[in-house]
């Protein structure tokens, strides 16, 4: 017995992000646009700005995004009077604008109360209209916000309907200019986003055919578009995939990857991406034998003829795209890994095919010790 649910309308396709406009007047009359400071200065994304010429911008989002920046934008979406938001950027900028939409109609003052402190979100939100420019997290479709909290030491997701957008708007254009670093990163994160929804133990039929396809199509055009940025056949299919592999995770939740990437964010700085991706190899030779020829199934799906020859491919993509791949590349020093152990322990944890165990965690920081 299984339910499929997404109460997120999609638009998708190259040159789409000229209607944002339009898409966005469906929702409100004064949005209030949520960036970064990078993406702000890029043309591609001052014309998407141009047609919301009086409507105020933020773009004090980190690229890990805090819960000091979720607050900032929630004080700029109350004293503005805020009807919608609009979000373009990566998962950093996605996710700040879902907490802050979230918390602009709550009477707590911080989203910590939500994220640390216990605190259930209300149904109460802003629409919040998601604009990826780029073609990895799944945040445009996804109920998440995962969240660095440096007062406290804690970084992880917030979960609830409520951080659903209303509608992503998804043009593949805007990734093109993208570095090969961010590619590689996002390109790997919404591969991880793929595997962790096929193999959690909430999997079900529809999300593993989006999982299967996203693999799939990540498989057959990620190192062309790393050597080729302009490619827009497989800037495309990136997109598309990295949309699919959110839908496909969303409703059986990420598992032992994801668990593990949040002390290796916190603790060393590792882009998200580059985080899931840095023990994606160890857990899928860890999760196979417990998931009873499914892992072979996937990995025929995507064109390899064992598991192993996928995993070969996930390393030379790491490379390929300048991700770490020891704990040396990492800048992580050996006496580190029992901190990383302990901390690695999140609830997404319970998700894995395979229960994990302490010294599970110890053997993969020893294999990636070289």
């Amino acid at each position: 017995m299984w339910t499929f649910y997404i109460p997120v309308k999609v638009t998708f396709g190259a040159g789409c992000a000229g209607s944002a406009a339009d898409i966005v007047a469906l929702y409100g009359n004064r949005p209030v646009l949520v960036t970064d400071k990078t993406l702000a200065a890029l043309p591609a994304i001052q014309a998407v700005l141009a047609q919301f010429p009086n409507a105020p911008v933020f773009s004090e989002v980190e690229p890990n995004p805090t819960v000091a920046n979720v607050d900032a934008l929630a004080h700029l979406l109350r004293a503005s009077e805020a009807d919608a938001v609009l979000a373009i950027g990566g998962g950093s900028a996605l996710d700040c604008a879902k907490a802050a939409a979230c918390l602009a109609c709550a009477r707590e003052p911080s989203i910590r109360a939500f994220h640390s402190e216990g605190a259930k979100l209300s149904v109460a939100h802003l629409p919040v209209i998601a604009m990826p420019t780029t073609a990895g997290t799944g945040a445009e479709v996804t109920p998440f916000s995962v969240l660095d909290d440096r007062e406290k030491g804690i970084k992880g997701p917030i979960a609830a309907d409520a951080l659903y957008p209303v509608h992503a708007l998804v043009d593949p254009e805007l990734t093109w200019s993208l570095p090969l670093y961010v590619t590689a990163c996002t390109g790997l994160d919404a591969l991880c986003h793929a595997i962790e929804g096929y193999w959690s133990k909430n999997h079900q039929p529809l999300c593993d055919l989006m999982a299967m396809e996203a693999a799939r199509l990540i498989f057959a055009n990620y190192e062309q578009v790393c050597q080729h940025p302009t490619d827009s056949e497989g800037r495309n299919a990136l997109s598309y995939a990295a949309l699919l592999a959110g839908i496909a995770f969303q409703l059986p939740k990420n598992a032992m990857v994801h668990a593990c990437s949040y002390p290796l964010s916190t603790r060393f700085h590792l882009p998200h991406g580059a985080a899931c991706a840095f023990t994606l190899e160890y857990a899928i030779k860890l999760n196979t034998p417990a998931m009873n020829g499914r892992m072979e199934a996937f990995a025929a799906c995507c064109g390899f003829k064992t598991v192993p020859e996928m995993i070969a491919c996930i390393r030379r993509f790491k490379r390929l795209g300048g991700l770490p791949c020891t704990l040396a590349d990492a800048g992580i020093d050996p006496s580190a890994v029992d901190d990383l152990v302990a901390e690695s322990f999140h609830p997404l944890m319970n998700n894995n095919p395979k229960p994990v165990t302490p010294e599970d965690l110890r053997q993969m920081y020893a294999e990636l010790a070289t």
